[in-house]
């Protein structure tokens, strides 16, 4: 074995190795195995499981109709059937669903957190597969293989079943891993080579998805940036020291989020990567080149990129803008004895008016009046000088004091609770803003504002937002564009009624709210 070994020579006399270090080629040749090995074991389990079920859910759906629906006639008179007759066709059907899960992708998806995609992609597969089974079943008629006229109803029951065995034994394997996971077990552990704003977004968007099974060990910092640590995520080094931190700190996974002129940089830190074995990937510079809102076409075999057209004038932004107005106005409705009791108590706490209007930045720049319950002095802006001279809070792009003198014990409950941000639902309901968006800033803050960072105002402002269900106001500056960016470029239904729904815990949590 090639092994780098450490001798104390006293006296002329050789002493036993102290330290055996394996070299860097030994671990860059068993890398890929176990990377491989641990890319196709889970991939071969899931393949197991899926054939299992889809065999049970077969039998299953014998049993439904030779057993439970004994007798019962469809289309054609019924007839009884052995098990046994369907045995050419059971193994026919379970092949063929692992080929079309694997056709669609079904393998090459994480085994946590994709649970709802999973049902999907499984769903159609199913339903292909079986389209395909029964136009030859029409087609070629071979009954020995295919179902006869009499029995094509166990047809319609195999497809159910399948769907719903495989979709729950795959929720129950992802809950499992997801468990796992958050206890620590199982995860891999990830380096980011980058310190910039695409590098930071990305160690911010890993470390809070615990069930993609990643852990953030750390960063390369690059030479653009500053080399300190960015938060709870250390900087580990530059790219000088990239191979010997993939080693020390036996790395499963690199993201290169270098920006994209730095081209040497990249390619070196590709070849460290290759030298020790580690597995990589590169993540493309988003604020140069958003690949969400690009259109790639090709004629004749050459390329054509352009711009795809806006989210506004899609028809999924048109119901983003359906579901603002009912549930602006359910909430309204719903709470309004709520509110009212509110308004009450603001008014009775201290002398003032009942709502504070501010003047927010919202979409494309465009100014609005904000609206919220007062939760704090009348005076409270005359007071804001001096409670800036005395703070030491950064207020790059907010301002906000956990213990500000200026509250009122009402308003305190009300920024706690998040209840001060009710009457933002009229602004919804004038199209100000959405129910779920980035956070509109103020005018001075956007005033100083860089250009990248205005194109968190590509959307419609929100009450809710990916910053507000991670912390809110702990959240730096820096963090919640980030975020805000990041919800722009993956922008979807799903993601917003995600958001909706860990607003309920976020509020509760009072995590970050003052």
């Amino acid at each position: 074995m090639d092994i780098k070994q450490q001798r104390v020579v006293d006296g002329g006399a050789a002493l036993p190795p102290l330290t055996t270090v394996p070299s860097t080629s030994i671990l860059a040749a068993t890398r890929p195995q176990k990377r491989m090995l641990r890319r196709w074991m889970p991939r071969c389990c899931l393949l197991a499981l899926d054939a299992a079920m889809i065999t049970i859910a077969f039998v299953a759906a014998y049993f439904t109709r030779y057993d439970v629906l004994n007798g019962v006639q469809f289309t054609t008179p019924f007839m009884e059937e052995q098990l046994s007759s369907f045995r050419e066709l059971q193994l026919v059907v379970t092949v063929g669903m692992v080929l079309a899960f694997a056709l669609k992708g079904l393998y090459g998806l994480r085994v946590a957190g994709n649970s709802f995609k999973a049902f999907w992609a499984i769903a159609a597969a199913t339903t292909a597969a079986f389209a395909v089974f029964s136009a030859y079943d029409y087609l070629v008629r071979k009954t020995d293989v295919a179902l006869d006229s009499r029995s094509r109803s166990l047809v319609i029951f195999a497809w159910l079943f399948i769907i719903i065995f495989v979709s729950v034994a795959r929720l129950l394997v992802s809950l499992g891993v997801t468990y796992l996971y958050g206890r620590g077990i199982g995860l891999t552990n990830l380096l980011v080579v980058g310190s910039g704003r695409l590098a930071r977004l990305m160690m911010q968007q890993i470390a809070a998805t615990p069930n993609l099974g990643y852990r953030v060990v750390g960063f390369i910092y690059d030479q653009e940036s500053p080399s300190g640590d960015f938060g709870r995520f250390k900087a580990l080094g530059d790219l000088s020291d990239l191979e010997r931190v993939l080693l020390r700190e036996r790395i499963g996974e690199v993201i290169i989020a270098l920006p994209s002129q730095q081209h040497e940089q990249i390619l070196r830190a590709v070849a460290s990567c290759e030298r020790v074995g580690a597995a990589f990937k590169l993540a493309p510079d988003i604020h140069e080149l958003s690949m969400a809102r690009f259109d790639i076409d090709t004629i004749e075999g050459i390329p054509l990129i352009g711009l795809k057209q806006s989210l506004t004038s899609t028809w999924r932004y048109r119901i983003k803008r359906a579901v603002d107005i009912i549930g602006a106005s359910l909430m309204l409705v719903v709470g309004a004895p709520f509110w009212l009791l509110i308004a009450l108590a603001v008014k009775l706490d201290s002398p003032g008016p009942i709502l504070y209007h501010q003047q927010r930045i919202g979409y494309r720049g465009a100014r609005f009046t904000c609206l919220k319950f007062r939760s704090m002095d009348a005076d409270a802006e005359t007071l804001l000088d001096s409670i800036r001279d005395q703070s030491s809070v950064n207020e790059r792009g907010k301002f906000k004091l956990p213990n500000d003198p200026r509250r009122t014990m009402v308003g305190r409950f009300l920024r706690r609770t998040s209840l001060d941000e009710i009457p933002q639902l009229f602004c919804v309901l004038r199209g100000e803003m959405s129910l779920v968006g980035p956070r509109p800033p103020l005018v001075v803050e956007y005033a100083r504002y860089e250009d990248w960072e205005k194109g968190r105002l590509e959307m419609r402002p929100g009450l809710t937002g990916l910053w507000q269900v991670r912390g809110r106001s702990d959240i730096d500056f820096d963090e919640m564009v980030l975020m805000d960016l990041y919800y722009i470029e993956n922008w979807s239904l799903r993601l917003d009624f995600q958001i909706l729904l860990r607003t309920i815990p976020a509020v509760l949590a009072s995590r970050g709210a003052y």
